[in-house]
């Protein structure tokens, strides 16, 4: 079997996830150098894990290029380590584009929503092709968002005897819940967090703290860096079926589409900038294709069920 299918346990990808990390730090020692090359040369596998965790870098971005780790808190530091060790896990065939860990227990197909009730009480509802990985934790409550978007609704957590801070972490940051409802969703590069209600406090990986309140919305990367929006109650209704979209550019109208359809959905130059407007019903995105020429000057063209696109008259 080839070297890059062997299975990598859960040990070891948290050990190399250590390591790694450790190597990336600006204050790393030779003492701790010569250890980390000293894990590697131990076993096969640790070494199949460390390169796994390169790869993993440089396919997701979850880390940063440098770190200077003394200047990450805590529940940053381990946050970090939790996404990299659940990416070192999964099967190499995964790494940005399927989930990153095997048979998740919070995850939905494309086109599909699905609600969860978790035992401290928050409501999750998974968007299109979302993965999560929650973990009730002693001193906290995380659940890491690994890929899509999901909307939480923070829970009294009444059964436990202390508070325990409720966290979404994401490739960028970490976000802790205040008393809230709010939506976060992985994009490419950055996350996108919008909240509906009450506040939540960002921590980015790399940069400084800030909090959100309702009504606002904030994309950052890593880095702390990003620009604010609004945070729109109407966004939140792919929880009943439904796309709102006000204005919006054509182009982008499709790549929300094609979240919630498999395949390929397009639009030729010449009709990326026409404008539509509407509240679309999400559980048949063909109908919605089809009803398009009624409202803009455009042909849907289906090469195949999975290859659309959308042309000018």
């Amino acid at each position: 079997m080839a070297a890059s299918m062997l299975r990598i346990s859960p040990e070891v990808a948290r050990q190399a996830a250590h390591w790694h990390m450790l190597m990336l730090d600006d204050g790393v020692s030779p003492a701790q150098r010569e250890a980390c090359t000293r894990w590697r040369a131990a076993a096969p596998e640790h070494e199949r894990a460390w390169q796994k965790a390169e790869r993993v870098r440089a396919q997701l971005g979850l880390l940063p290029p440098r770190l200077a780790m003394g200047t990450l808190d805590r529940e940053r530091r381990q946050a970090m380590k939790q996404l990299l060790t659940l990416a070192i896990v999964a099967p190499l065939g995964y790494l940005g584009y399927r989930q990153l860990s095997p048979q998740p227990a919070y995850a939905t197909v494309v086109g599909q929503h699905r609600r969860f009730t978790l035992a401290d009480g928050t409501l999750l509802d998974l968007n299109t092709d979302t993965v999560v990985d929650v973990r009730l934790e002693e001193r906290q409550r995380l659940i890491t968002l690994q890929r899509g978007e999901v909307l939480v609704v923070s829970g009294p957590d009444a059964s436990s005897t202390h508070h325990r801070p409720l966290r979404v972490a994401s490739g960028q940051g970490l976000m802790e819940a205040m008393g809230t409802r709010f939506m976060v969703r992985q994009r490419e590069r950055s996350t996108q967090l919008s909240v509906l209600e009450g506040a939540v406090r960002v921590s980015p990986f790399e940069g400084a703290r800030h909090t959100i309140e309702a009504g606002q919305q904030l994309t950052f990367d890593a880095q702390g860096q990003g620009h604010r929006g609004i945070a729109r109650e109407q966004d939140s209704l792919w929880t009943q079926g439904q796309l709102v979209v006000e204005d919006m550019p054509l182009r982008q109208f499709l790549s929300e589409l094609g979240r919630y359809r498999s395949g390929w959905l397009r639009c030729q130059p010449e009709a990326a900038h026409l404008r539509i407007s509407g509240t679309f019903q999400l559980g048949n995105t063909d109908a919605i294709l089809a009803a398009l020429p009624a409202t803009l000057p455009v042909n849907v063209d289906y090469r195949t069920r999975y290859w659309v696109t959308v042309t000018t008259h």
